[in-house]
C-alpha cells in the first residue's frame, strides 16, 4: 500500500511539473523516476506472487 501511495505522489508531482512548464532536465528526471518506480513496483508484485 505504501508503494501505491508513493507512486501516486510521484505521478501527481510529474503532472504538475510537466503541466506548468518547468525545466526540461527536471521534467526528464521526474519522468524517468516515475517510470522506474512503476517498473520496480510491477516487478516486486510479480516476484511476490511467484513465490506464493
Amino acid at each position: 500500500m505504501t508503494r501505491l501511495i508513493a507512486i501516486a505522489v510521484l505521478l501527481i508531482i510529474a503532472f504538475v511539473l510537466v503541466r506548468y512548464g518547468t525545466n526540461a532536465r527536471l521534467q526528464k528526471s521526474v519522468v524517468i523516476t516515475v517510470g522506474l518506480g512503476l517498473v520496480l513496483y510491477v516487478a516486486s508484485v510479480v516476484i511476490v506472487e511467484l513465490f506464493r
